[in-house]
């Protein structure tokens, strides 16, 4: 049996140049392991393997910054679910480091280990700058905006349920005295409830097996969307880009544009919508011709007004042929331009008119269609997909050679978290090998899940789980 231990953070700025040379884990093994190796080729964590007090075998993960821990954040949040104990460390004259234990590592805690308890020591390393009575004069408060007080350390052990202790310098007694001798009361502590959580379950084994639990699809994957957000939220380009995306869908009311009322502007110019009235083009698509008008379509669609403008041969054309498009399509995609709505029929139908408003460049029509199309499928039961006709792969295709992102992500993991409905279908071959890298990753139920079940399953029809008596 080996403890894991977790520690989080770096000393950076709390040591002299000498100093640094170390850090807490490295001094501490170096004076009270009989047996030390170090693995420095993981791509997340510094791995420190030993024996303390003894025979007593401990495992170290060192990883210094939250960038780092993020850039595998799946791997990562495996590592810190096996912890048995936890070291949150900074240096108390490394304000951002402190924040982002605080912000980023501690919210993480306690997320994975809400429903049971973990000894955690928060570790603050270093002599303060200013660390004398307080003082309001400029620079004393100018330096409270780079120093950690104890205060704060102290109070974000409380809201962890931790132990928080300051080292002010590496040597013998700070770190192996002070810091040696908490750990290793938590190293004991440790082991004795392992082994008494080892006898309970040999005891219960032979009563009763429960079954695993499956948890909600996608659930892990919350917290790298956070952090991937609040990374793009340090961007003023991508900010700009999304504002632009959400102003397009969402009028000045803040209601959605589809679902809302046509306003009596729009309903007066729905009656020249597929009129002859004073139309001066007509569209010639398949056996239909269409009529429209000019000035409509030069308002509302950026392609069109390109087409009737400049040296383009439409400009003095009456009669313009369209191609690659069915009538009820292109008359879905007029009916928008003229009345600002769009009520579809079908999932199909809504994408036929994606890709429509992807050839005119109307955005906020794609937007629309992505939004309608991903409902509709949320909205079908379960046990209806492994029957239905339509073909998400195919959709999810179309997505992707059409520009349409966020569709295509969207379907990718509608495929993952319906995984053993997806797999039997013939469509699911159609996927390439980096689609079928991401749905494997990200499938629902995951591997382990299924791997447990059949345990649970080979168990129950086990001889030994019969009851004896019958």
């Amino acid at each position: 049996m080996s403890i894991q231990i977790v520690s989080l953070g770096n000393e950076d700025n709390g040591l002299s140049a000498e100093e640094r040379t170390s850090n807490v884990f490295s001094f501490y093994l170096g004076l009270r392991s009989n047996r030390l190796q170090v693995e420095k080729s993981h791509p997340v964590f510094r791995v420190y393997q030993a024996s303390v007090l003894g025979n007593v075998e401990i495992v170290v993960h060192e990883c210094p910054d939250w960038d780092t821990f993020a850039s595998d954040l799946q791997r990562s949040q495996a590592t810190i679910a096996e912890g048995d104990i936890f070291v949150l460390k900074f240096a108390v004259n490394n304000k951002s480091l402190f924040l982002e234990i605080k912000n980023n590592f501690a919210p993480l805690l306690k997320q994975i280990f809400s429903h049971q308890s973990v000894p955690v020591i928060i570790l603050a390393i270093g002599t303060r700058q200013s660390d004398g009575p307080s003082c309001t004069c400029p620079m004393c408060t100018s330096d409270t905006e780079v120093c950690v007080p104890a205060s704060e350390g102290i109070q974000l052990a409380k809201d962890l349920g931790a132990t928080y202790i300051e080292l002010h310098a590496l040597n013998v007694f700070y770190v192996v005295k002070y810091f040696g001798g908490l750990l290793e009361y938590f190293i004991l502590q440790t082991m004795s409830k392992t082994s008494a959580a080892a006898e309970r379950r040999k005891k219960n084994q032979a009563l009763k097996v429960k079954p695993p639990k499956l948890g909600p699809p996608g659930a892990f994957q919350w917290q790298l969307l956070e952090y991937h957000l609040n990374e793009k939220l340090k961007d003023a380009e991508e900010v700009a880009h999304v504002y632009t995306i959400v102003q397009r869908i969402i009028d000045k009311t803040g209601t959605s544009s589809h679902s809302m009322k046509p306003l009596p502007l729009w309903e007066s110019l729905g009656f020249f919508f597929n009129n002859t009235s004073l139309a001066d083009v007509i569209f010639q698509v398949q056996d239909t011709k269409i009529p429209a008008h000019r000035a409509m379509l030069v308002a509302r669609c950026e392609v069109m007004a390109a087409m009737f403008s400049g040296s383009y041969m439409e400009a003095n054309q009456v009669l313009i042929p369209v191609y690659g498009l069915s009538k009820d399509t292109f008359l879905d995609f007029l009916e928008y331009i003229y009345t600002d709505t769009f009520y579809p029929a079908s999932i199909l139908q809504a994408m036929s008119l994606l890709i429509c408003s992807e050839m005119y460049q109307v955005s906020r029509l794609q937007h629309i269609c992505e939004r309608y199309i991903s409902t509709q499928l949320q909205s079908v039961p379960s046990r209806e997909l492994g029957s239905t006709s339509l073909n998400v792969v195919s959709l999810l295709k179309k997505a992707k050679f059409h520009n349409s992102e966020s569709l295509y992500t969207w379907l990718l993991y509608f495929v993952a978290t319906h995984y053993l409905i997806f797999s039997q279908k013939q469509e699911f071959q159609d996927l390439s090998a980096e689609e079928l890298d991401f749905v494997e990753r990200h499938k629902w139920p995951s591997s382990s899940y299924l791997t447990q079940l059949a345990e649970y399953r080979k168990y129950i029809n086990s001889p030994k789980h019969r009851c004896a008596v019958m």
